[in-house]
């Protein structure tokens, strides 16, 4: 019993908080009461671990991959929870005139989801923690339901959520079919046949739409503008982090192999994702919206570490995804920390920026150094991270997506650069035409051609 409770105590530790969560509104409903179990169950999950790590034997070998890597992964979704718990309190606290205490609940299961999803072994747990993880999410997107945007977002998700869902699932089904068997092992010793084949596609499109790589990106500009800024970053990061843990669990069991054909259909989908990600972003005037499609090139950056695989392809996957982790956290708590859950928006759009240097020094001197790494400008640490993602693609010879690694982040600079400068602007010159880059109408449809033109003439 002991080994059993000790192997298993974040997730044991993390039901317990909604348990305890359940109980406390049942008796009164209080947010300061919720926040406060939400971050001790959070934090004693997050304590766990090296408990967890010392058990001698895994007594869920068919279910739970309780090995180091996905239990460090697990540390990881526990601290960007907690990360954005904090953000949603200070986020919740200002003129909200609705019920706020479910909105812990919801984040505390939902990361209870996606860990279950991190320290995955078969196809059971990821399903049962891909669906706790959605259907919590969905309501963390919904807050505060007086927002149209918000219902509209939350409903889109539900939507597009249940169809990858079901579409995982047959995935699922075809392989139980090829191998007799619900666990990751036996699909990989199994030999590529057809079957075996469209599982691995079924399931890998819906591996697509959590990560929002390209075609499947289309959900996220929406969701991204509607959901509230906890939720926009909630929703941004913890899913990546769960399906990023199980495709390097997967990679990394004895006899897997990727081939060809898969191979070459995921660089092609890395090389959209760069492209599309960066060239949309450039066009927007909405910042969350501008994040969102700066994840989605993001993802199409890690997609070529995983691609590399070895030493150097796995070590960067994962200081790139704990680098995304940090930054776009931080960047969804800027926009939190100056917008108030009770307005009719989030202060999400790059006008909003406008002159924070000048009445906000510190929030904008955060805001520019997360641009920084995000955009890959030394010496920040998303230039580090990018420089693992460049040389995983270099010692796999990788030299075609490496090329649309460093001509897509070029292409990024014009929009991180662009929210820079507009914080640097006087609050006077709200009025008045901006020069160069701010000036361009760029919520029309134009040519990178036209908006290098109007920066350097």
């Amino acid at each position: 019993m002991m080994t059993l409770m000790q192997a298993a105590a974040p997730l044991l530790i993390l039901a317990l908080a909604v348990t305890a969560m359940l109980a406390a509104l049942a008796i009164r409903r209080s947010f300061a009461i919720t926040v406060i179990i939400a971050a001790t169950g959070l934090i004693l999950a997050t304590i766990s671990i090296p408990w967890a790590l010392a058990a001698r034997a895994n007594p869920f070998p068919s279910l739970f991959n309780l090995t180091p890597d996905a239990l460090g992964f697990a540390g990881l979704i526990l601290l960007a929870g907690l990360a954005t718990l904090i953000l949603a309190t200070l986020y919740l606290t200002r003129d909200l005139p609705l019920p706020r205490e479910e909105y812990p609940l919801l984040l505390v299961l939902a990361t209870l989801g996606a860990v279950a999803m991190a320290t995955s072994a078969g196809f059971i747990t990821l399903f049962l923690g891909l669906e706790t993880m959605t259907i919590a999410m969905i309501g963390m997107i919904a807050y505060p339901r007086d927002r149209p945007e918000a219902e509209e977002a939350a409903l889109k998700y539900l939507v597009l959520s249940g169809m990858s869902s079901a579409i995982v699932l047959f995935g699922i089904g075809l392989a139980a079919l090829a191998t007799g068997h619900l666990t990751f092992a036996p699909l990989l010793a199994a030999g590529p046949n057809p079957i075996i084949l469209t599982a691995l596609a079924l399931i890998g499109a819906g591996a697509g739409f959590k990560l929002s790589v390209v075609p499947f990106h289309i959900w996220v500009p929406d969701i991204y503008a509607g959901a509230p800024a906890p939720s926009a970053a909630y929703v941004a990061v913890i899913p990546k982090i769960a399906v990023i843990a199980v495709i390097l669990h997967l990679l990394a069991m004895p006899g897997s192999t990727v081939s060809p054909i898969l191979a070459s259909a995921v660089g092609i989908v890395a090389m959209l994702s760069m492209l599309v990600g960066n060239l949309l972003a450039l066009m927007q005037e909405n910042l969350k919206r501008v994040l969102g499609y700066s994840s989605i090139a993001h993802l199409g950056y890690l997609l070529i570490a995983l691609l590399a695989a070895g030493r150097i392809g796995r070590a960067g996957v994962i200081f790139y995804i704990v680098t995304y982790a940090i930054t776009v956290i931080g960047a969804f708590g800027v926009i939190g920390v100056l917008s108030r859950a009770g307005s009719a928006r989030d202060a999400d759009q790059i006008d909003d920026l406008r002159g924070l240097f000048w009445h906000r020094p510190l929030l904008a001197t955060i805001m520019t150094l997360i641009l920084l790494s995000l955009a890959g400008i030394p010496p920040a640490i998303g230039f580090i991270a990018k420089l693992y993602i460049m040389a995983a693609g270099v010692s796999a010879d990788l030299r075609v997506l490496t090329a649309t690694l460093v001509l897509s982040s070029v292409v990024g600079l014009f929009y991180y650069l662009r929210i820079i400068l507009v914080m640097a602007l006087k609050p006077a010159d709200r009025g008045e035409a901006p020069a160069n880059i701010i000036a361009i109408p760029i919520t029309a449809p134009q040519s990178l051609m036209t908006l290098l033109h109007a920066v350097f003439k």
